[in-house]
């Protein structure tokens, strides 16, 4: 066993596969980012939805919102 104030013997590994991924397997990680992210983006303005109602405001949709001229 090495003692307290001795570091441990660390080794460098080159990386296993150095070339780039294909393009099926970026195109298939892009597409669930995208899908991630629209998880995450309708969880966050269920969140909202359910805050406003909780609090008795009137939940604004796109099209109230296009009617007062403002853009969303």
């Amino acid at each position: 066993m090495a003692a307290k104030n001795e570091k441990a013997p660390t080794e460098l590994f080159a990386p296993s596969a150095p070339e780039a991924p294909g393009s099926t397997v970026s195109a298939r990680i892009d597409e669930a980012t995208l899908r991630l992210a629209r998880l995450i983006g309708r969880q966050i303005a269920r969140e909202e939805f359910e805050r406003r109602h909780r609090n008795g405001k009137k939940a604004k949709g796109a099209a109230e919102i296009m009617k007062r001229g403002k853009s969303p």
